[in-house]
């Protein structure tokens, strides 16, 4: 068959009008809104069929000539056991390493608690050489003094994100600004600050909550900084925002574009006509997470990556499958790794910049909930900000209210389809007390259903 001489009009023009016609038939009576469209936590109604965008520019992640960071936990509080998984994990395709202290609220039961400046010094002897990304997750500004201090001698010193921030901790402020300032000096490519929302999803809040508060953190923190008369663009350009990412594809895929849509509008309200590309770090949702059946963690991660991957994360770290249940072994850690290696190296998600631009729905979604994450925000700074919400427990009373309304869904493994037996688990030691950030106990989403 010639496909050259076929009619470019055997098939009638499509069209919308034509199109709800033979839905109105498949529907037989029944509601359209009922059956075809859905809604989200923050009641954003989600259409059946969306037109093409051609009036879009791409939200590019900030380094678009190479992959995302693939980043991998340091979180055992074993310190040579994770001294061994660190050289592991550098050897076997991990581009970056997350730092996660006891106290920190993304530790969930695990987490590193050791003297300064030793580990410190041997850390920095461990990954000299290696081009990795160092990321620091509730370590004080003393730890990460004394971390670039340890640098000082390096010919080669790695991207550093310090991660300072005065709403993770109580009472910081002054050491914080001190820190900023310190560490802004030592030449070290990264950020300093993190605006973090990731408690407020893991407490149970919405997408727009977590936004709302991301966004609220970094106005916190240009305040704070501007007030010691650093440039709002100096702070913008060393913040790391933080956000959770889920199994709901499309959702996280229009949160990751959000957050770059709403930090381009912060920088446009102080006045920056040319603002940085905001570095943006996802973790794989720890309230996604079952206790039964643990191996669909496996797949629920997958889907967590390939939406932030796709939605522009600059970098990504996998919680390992089997956090529910204790410290993760050697397997549960590679296979958290090799998700990422995998779509990277052999789906190569990473080779097109924003593949969402342009796609009616996820636009359509991408707007609608930075419009509504930005009404939240407004209300935070109307309230005095959020410290002062998170103190008066209007932040916890919020993400309260929204985990209560929060329709009941199935979970495979656990409401739905449920093993008949469960299989044992291999674990290297059992999960401490998980800690609170913002006054918000995270939660896990099988728990409620159980």
């Amino acid at each position: 068959m010639n496909i050259d001489s076929l009619d470019p009009n055997v098939f009638a023009p499509a069209s919308r009008a034509a199109w709800l016609k033979l839905v109105d038939r498949a529907l037989k009576g029944a509601d359209f809104q009922e059956a075809l469209v859905s809604r989200t936590d923050d009641g954003i109604a989600i259409e059946p069929l969306y037109a093409r965008r051609s009036d879009t520019t791409p939200l590019a992640r900030r380094h678009i000539d190479r992959p995302w960071i693939v980043s991998q936990r340091m979180d055992d509080p074993d310190i040579e056991r994770a001294f061994t998984q660190l050289d592991e994990d550098i050897a076997n395709g991990a581009s970056g390493v997350n730092l996660i202290s006891k106290a920190s609220p993304s530790a969930f039961g695990v987490g590193i608690d050791a003297d300064i400046e030793a580990f410190a010094a041997r850390l920095a002897a461990s990954v000299s050489g290696n081009a990795v990304s160092l990321r620091l997750d509730g370590l004080s500004p003393a730890f990460a003094a004394a971390l670039a201090s340890a640098f000082a001698t390096s010919q080669h010193l790695p991207t550093m994100h310090f991660g300072l921030d005065v709403f993770a901790s109580k009472g910081m402020a002054q050491e914080m600004t001190e820190s900023f300032r310190r560490l802004r000096d030592t030449g070290f490519a990264g950020t300093l600050v993190n605006a973090d929302g990731r408690a407020v999803h893991n407490a149970g809040g919405t997408e727009a909550q977590e936004l709302a508060v991301m966004a609220a953190a970094l106005v916190g923190h240009l305040k704070l900084l501007d007030q010691a008369s650093i440039a709002p663009e100096a702070t913008l350009n060393a913040a790391s925002l933080c956000l959770s990412a889920d199994q709901n594809q499309f959702v996280t895929m229009a949160k990751a574009r959000a957050a770059r849509m709403i930090f381009a509008r912060i920088a446009e309200v102080c006045g920056i006509s040319h603002p940085p590309t905001a570095h943006l770090y996802m973790e794989t949702s720890y309230r996604m997470l079952t206790r039964l059946d643990p191996e669909t963690n496996i797949l629920r991660n997958t889907i967590a990556v390939f939406s932030a991957g796709t939605g522009g994360a600059d970098e990504i770290s996998v919680l390992p499958h089997s956090l529910t249940h204790g410290i993760p072994d050697p397997l549960a850690r590679r296979l958290a790794r090799n998700t990422q290696t995998v779509l990277i190296a052999e789906s190569h998600l990473d080779h097109v910049v924003d593949p969402a631009a342009g796609a009616g729905g996820i636009e359509a979604l991408t707007e609608t909930l930075a419009e509504k994450a930005w009404e939240i925000f407004v209300g935070i700074e109307r309230n005095g900000g959020l410290a002062e919400i998170i103190a008066s427990g209007r932040l916890a009373a919020m993400v309260a209210e929204a985990k209560t309304n929060r329709a009941a869904k199935p979970i495979v493994g656990t409401t739905l389809f449920a093993a008949k037996a469960e299989r044992s688990v291999v674990i290297l030691g059992e999960l401490g007390p998980v800690a609170e950030c913002m006054g918000l106990a995270p939660v896990r989403l099988d728990e409620v259903a159980a």
